[in-house]
């Protein structure tokens, strides 16, 4: 069984299909004899016989009526891996896996994909959400080509790191909020309130606290969670405040944003990926197409 391979698997499907050794000859472009060695090489690994003689012509056994299908799929399944083989060292025709946090994955990615994909149409994405933590530990493991996390790690030797863009962080209250109609507002306009914000564990959530400690703060947090849109509901059904990358993940006119000045809240979202590993064509592509999109990434407006 170790010595069967695509040729034969390949010479005894023609044969199958056609059910007559000269036949199947042609169409393989092969002579006669040499089909027929290969058919019997096949059965001899096998251990059954996989034709049988009818007259002038040859006809599966039930053992080759079961194989051939097999035989034909692992065939089909040869070809797309090889061809997958292929996709990987050709730039424009390779596969990209990409992990990104959820903010970056809510319009700033899908943007930057749309206009890659207009250029390089046959390049296919693998996309997967999570937090910094699984971001960076996915790509440092090799699951993802490519990750976009923030703010980027430190003292990682092993990630290649090349900033991208700075979310601005702005409060987000419900429209009949106190603060509604201000120009700008401050840490401490909201430290009393309740907040809603993201999980402890997550990268935006570290760049908050360590602002509320500077300025000396205390916060209420009434509720956690890292899906933004659900945290943008809790605040339109009144249920408190929250800190959050703009833009908005849905407009809405059920919330005021009120840009920060007092202290500034931003993070910088970076591209990275293992710089133990040779990127493929296409994930290369891909990132050298993000840095040059790079200008000036830290003044994104704070908006609805």
């Amino acid at each position: 069984m170790d010595r069967i391979n695509a040729d034969l698997l390949r010479t005894f499907v023609e044969v199958a299909k056609v059910e007559h050794l000269s036949r199947a000859a042609e169409a393989l472009q092969a002579d006669q004899s040499t089909v027929s060695r290969k058919v019997a090489r096949l059965e001899q690994e096998v251990g059954v016989l996989l034709f049988e003689r009818v007259g002038r012509n040859i006809r599966l056994t039930q053992a080759g009526r079961r194989l051939v299908g097999r035989a034909e799929r692992i065939l089909d399944d040869l070809r797309d891996a090889i061809a997958e083989a292929e996709g990987a060292v050709a730039a424009e025709s390779g596969r990209v896996c990409v992990a990104f946090l959820h903010t970056v994955g809510a319009r700033w990615l899908p943007e930057r994909l749309a206009r890659f994909l207009e250029s390089y149409p046959a390049v296919r994405f693998t996309l997967e959400e999570g937090t910094t933590a699984e971001v960076m530990s996915g790509v440092l493991g090799g699951d993802y080509d490519l990750g976009i996390l923030g703010p980027p790690p430190t003292g990682v030797v092993d990630l290649e790191i090349h900033p991208l863009f700075r979310e601005r962080v702005a409060v987000v209250v419900p429209v009949n909020h106190r603060l509604v109609g201000r120009s700008s507002c401050t840490l401490e306009d909201v430290a009393g309130e309740p907040l809603i914000l993201p999980r402890s564990r997550s990268g935006l959530r570290r760049v908050i606290d360590a602002a509320f400690a500077a300025q000396g703060l205390t916060t209420h947090v009434a509720y956690e969670g890292d899906d933004f849109t659900i945290v943008q509901g809790l605040v339109e059904a009144g249920l408190g405040t929250t800190l959050m990358p703009m833009p908005l993940p849905v407009p809405s006119t059920r919330v005021a944003v009120i840009p920060l000045r007092d202290p500034p809240i931003a993070r910088t979202m970076a591209l990275c990926w293992d710089r133990r590993r040779t990127l493929p064509p296409a994930a290369n592509l891909f990132a050298q197409r993000l840095i040059a999109e790079v200008s000036d990434p830290f003044d994104l407006a704070v908006s609805a």
